[in-house]
């Protein structure tokens, strides 16, 4: 009787031991998505309550994690820098290069000139759309503000040719198609760094952010035009600010014709004589090409340092996919190379076209925009890296190994918590990917679905915490009011069409 005793005594002991461990693995897995959860709500609060720049409020965010989670003084400062260090290394340049390809683009005047022939390709009530997939896509090495203010006038001329819900229907196209962009579509800002923090192959960001941002701009516009037309949803005595709106394009209040010479605009709804109302306005805000005798670039030439920045890197990835072995090839598709190359391109053409004045001008805008992103996005590396070093991402691995469900819900839900707070689509976007990047491998998960989860929870209800907000409230001809409903319904639709987007892929990927 002695040994079965003993044996039982042993068991349970080792039964005992085993528990006591287990419980205090999950109290140690508690305490640090404890911390975790401190770090994301005191940032917030820190942003929202106490007015702290984002920069700051996530650089304490990091340095509290990091101490509270036991990595210590010095192995939280050194794990900061790494990260820090790291992102901006792989991709620092590839932003900077991007934003120079976008302003440059901006300063040769070349946006109004490819959304005017797209209304004219696609008519009144299909050029939404056009314009929505438009700026999403093609124009999205342009910063996100700056490509509001070139096309906001471009947008006025079309909502004046749609007819009487032209407001609602264009700012709803132009919003969802700039923000979709900025997080779904390379060469975006927003798109490199989320593919950076954790480590996406461009050509992989391109192929599925490509196919997930159009169905979602397509979609969106559908369901808001679906609410303008069939709805109650839009009063235009409320919601329209007619008056700033035909203010800035020239138009009197009262719809007289302020046509002047080197206007050429028309009352609003109205046809002139040698083109549309659209097209007029669109000329009168467009940078002048006559200044100084300078001509004007092609089409075509404009939009090539674009085109062969994204030709090369296509190319690079389809050598790697079919094993072609070349050291110029591979040395010109490295996307830095390959930005570079548009970038230089571009600088060239505005040099060309506008002279050593419209190259400072673009270049002065270029700089202005990117300390700030820089800094976003190297602390979101830093949040990544100090993730993986506290073995939060392990913790969050093991929990959701099960399913590719709950760490895409989550990156979304994280990123929709931090948008709402703090009105930062990029910051929300790299704060939820930088969280729940290191989930990715440990899952089981194709990283792109969690950077993509991420993208679309950025979205999520843009309101009057927003700067680009009140950008697309004065621009488009709205008030306070029908810019709650048009861009807060439009971010909040895409956000969620987005994230069904992304389920719908998690199921082939």
């Amino acid at each position: 009787m002695v040994g079965p005793l003993r044996s039982d005594h042993t068991a349970r002991t080792i039964d005992e031991a085993t528990r006591s461990t287990e419980w205090s693995l999950f109290m140690s897995d508690g305490i640090l998505l404890l911390h975790t959860a401190i770090t994301i709500v005191g940032v917030i609060v820190l942003i929202v309550a106490l007015k702290v720049h984002p920069v700051y409020a996530l650089l304490g965010g990091i340095l509290y994690l990091g101490i509270a989670s036991g990595l210590g003084l010095d192995g939280t400062v050194t794990t900061l820098s790494t990260g820090f260090g790291e992102i901006l290394a792989e991709i620092g340049l590839l932003i900077a290069f991007g934003i120079t390809l976008g302003t440059t683009m901006s300063e040769l005047g070349v946006i109004d000139r490819i959304v005017r022939g797209l209304l004219r390709m696609f008519g009144p009530r299909r050029s939404p759309y056009a314009l929505g997939v438009t700026v999403g896509t093609a124009l999205q090495a342009i910063f996100a503000d700056v490509m509001l203010v070139v096309t906001a006038p471009i947008a006025r001329g079309m909502a004046r040719e749609i007819g009487p819900k032209g407001i609602p229907r264009i700012a709803s196209a132009l919003v969802t198609g700039i923000l979709v962009g900025l997080t779904m579509m390379i060469p975006s800002v927003g798109s490199l760094a989320l593919a950076g923090v954790i480590d996406i192959p461009l050509w992989r960001y391109l192929l599925f952010g490509t196919v997930a941002g159009v169905v979602t701009i397509v979609v969106t516009i559908a369901i808001v035009h679906l609410l303008v037309d069939r709805t109650r949803f839009w009063d235009a005595a409320t919601d329209e600010d007619r008056e700033t709106f035909d203010r800035l394009d020239g138009i009197g209040a009262a719809g007289d014709d302020a046509d002047t010479a080197g206007t050429g605009v028309t009352p609003a709804g109205g046809a002139a004589q040698g083109g549309t109302a659209h097209g007029r306005a669109a000329v009168a805000t467009a940078p002048a090409d006559t200044e100084t005798g300078q001509r004007r670039a092609p089409i075509a030439l404009a939009v090539s340092p674009v085109a062969v920045s994204l030709v090369l890197i296509a190319a690079g990835s389809l050598s790697d996919v079919f094993g072609v072995e070349n050291a110029l090839l591979a040395f010109l598709s490295e996307p830095t190379i390959a930005l570079l190359i548009g970038s230089f391109a571009a600088v060239a053409l505005t040099q060309v076209y506008r002279g050593q004045s419209g190259v400072k001008r673009a270049l002065d805008r270029s700089f202005s925009n990117l300390g700030e992103v820089l800094l976003l996005t190297g602390l979101g590396g830093s949040l990544a890296g100090l993730v993986r070093a506290t073995g939060l991402g392990d913790v969050l691995g093991e929990f959701f190994e099960s399913s590719a469900g709950p760490p895409i819900l989550l990156a979304w839900l994280i990123a929709v918590v931090l948008h709402v707070a703090i009105g930062s689509v990029s910051v929300a976007a790299i704060t939820a990917a930088g969280i729940l990047g290191p989930v990715a491998a440990g899952a089981g998960i194709d990283p792109v679905l969690i950077a993509l989860a991420a993208a679309s929870g950025s979205l999520f209800l843009m309101t009057v915490h927003s700067n680009f907000f009140w950008m697309a409230k004065n621009l488009l001809g709205q008030t306070t009011k029908g810019a709650v409903k048009v861009v807060g319904t439009s971010t909040t639709v895409a956000s969620v069409v987005g994230l069904g987007v992304v389920l719908l892929l998690s199921l082939v990927l």
